[in-house]
């Protein structure tokens, strides 16, 4: 039996497709298929984005108004880490591909917290810990992709595609004509939400050895900005240390190297 916050999602964003459906007819020319690989062609194409191994970004978090710098992580297939600071103050969050940990040390933490399971990959920023797109391959993944309509978005037509296996469902609405993603509907992963409907817009679309990244990324709820993610700097492809993202390598704050933070 499907888990009664999809079928919330599939209903809620059914509704919301059928009261804005500008063409019903555009969105039966087009496959899920087609309409995935315009997106996967817009990003590099596959051959690009299978060559990708590592992703470090900095830039700023900006949550209420208040502006937070951060580098994060990645490394294939699923190890990620990030890091928000703020006069002298951080939260820390890392999963090594079993295991993942986070400290708060705006909340006064001075110990790491264990994560496992899903909570280990539901990163308080939503990030995804999978560095690549869950679209390659998607059936082998356990995926299963269906056309639900179209709608616009930021005055801009889109295709919406449903992306779901047995434990996950997502909305994702693509530009029809660049194939870009422009947003994505999804029950938030973080805990302190409370399982609320986040809608994620992506844009600033900039080119990083041939891949197309968006350097801005926005999380409302209800249409109320949650956090503004905005990069600055994207490097590809560079080595990362693999004992970072691994909470027995790394000591309590009082003995932590700057750099690793």
């Amino acid at each position: 039996m499907p888990h009664r916050l999809t079928v919330l999602l599939l209903l809620m964003v059914f509704l919301r497709a059928s009261a804005q459906t500008a063409n019903p007819k555009t969105a039966e020319q087009q496959t899920a298929q087609q309409i995935i690989e315009k997106y996967l062609d817009f990003l590099g194409g596959q051959k690009r984005l299978k060559a990708i191994h590592s992703r470090i970004d900095e830039g700023t978090y900006n949550y209420g108004g208040i502006e937070f710098p951060f580098i994060s992580y990645a490394k294939a297939p699923d190890c990620y880490k990030y890091t928000v600071s703020f006069k002298g103050k951080y939260f820390t969050q890392a999963f090594d591909g079993d295991e993942g940990w986070k400290i708060d040390v705006f909340k006064n933490e001075k110990e790491k917290t264990i994560l496992h399971g899903r909570a280990a990959q539901a990163m308080a920023n939503e990030a995804d810990v999978h560095l690549e797109t869950p679209f390659i391959n998607y059936r082998k993944k356990g995926y299963r992709a269906t056309v639900m309509g179209v709608d616009t978005i930021n005055q801009h037509l889109c295709y919406r595609i449903s992306l779901q296996n047995a434990s996950d469902t997502a909305m994702y609405d693509f530009d029809q004509s660049t194939g870009g993603l422009l947003k994505k509907t999804a029950i938030s992963k973080n805990t302190e939400l409370n399982n609320a409907i986040l809608d994620t817009y992506f844009s600033d679309y900039t080119e990083v050895q041939g891949i197309n990244i968006p350097f801005k990324i926005v999380h409302t709820i209800k249409d109320q900005v949650i956090l503004t993610v905005t990069v600055k700097k994207c490097d590809l492809n560079q080595s990362i240390p693999g004992d970072i993202f691994n909470a027995a390598a790394n000591p309590s704050p009082a003995g932590m190297p700057a750099s690793t933070w």
